[in-house]
């Protein structure tokens, strides 16, 4: 087994899964509207997150009395990771130099 992670390993490992998942999305945009690939990569994460919940039941009656909690959980979860990341794009947008994201933006 595995020495565990310190959190900045945790941290560093987290940033580098989350950025592999960002480039594969990226790589779509060449051939794929970008809500198409936005709703998929929502349902991946989504079906993952629900694998997740289901391979830590020990039987059907954990899994339901714990569903409704990890919803909960994973909505808010994504809903601060969400707004995070919606913060972090509108600063680009009242830098007074051009936007990073300025190709981006639709005209």
């Amino acid at each position: 087994m595995p020495a565990p992670l310190t959190q900045e390993e945790q941290n560093k490992l987290f940033k580098h899964i989350a950025d592999t998942h960002i480039d594969l999305a990226n790589s779509q945009l060449e051939a794929t509207d970008i809500h198409i690939v936005s709703s998929g990569f929502i349902y991946g994460a989504a079906r993952f997150n629900a694998f997740t919940i289901a391979s830590e039941a020990k039987d059907l009656k954990t899994y339901n009395e714990t569903r409704q909690g990890a919803v909960a959980h994973y909505t808010k979860l994504f809903q601060n990771m969400l707004e995070e990341n919606l913060d972090n794009y509108q600063e680009a947008f009242t830098t007074p130099e051009e936007p990073r994201y300025s190709h981006l933006v639709k005209k």
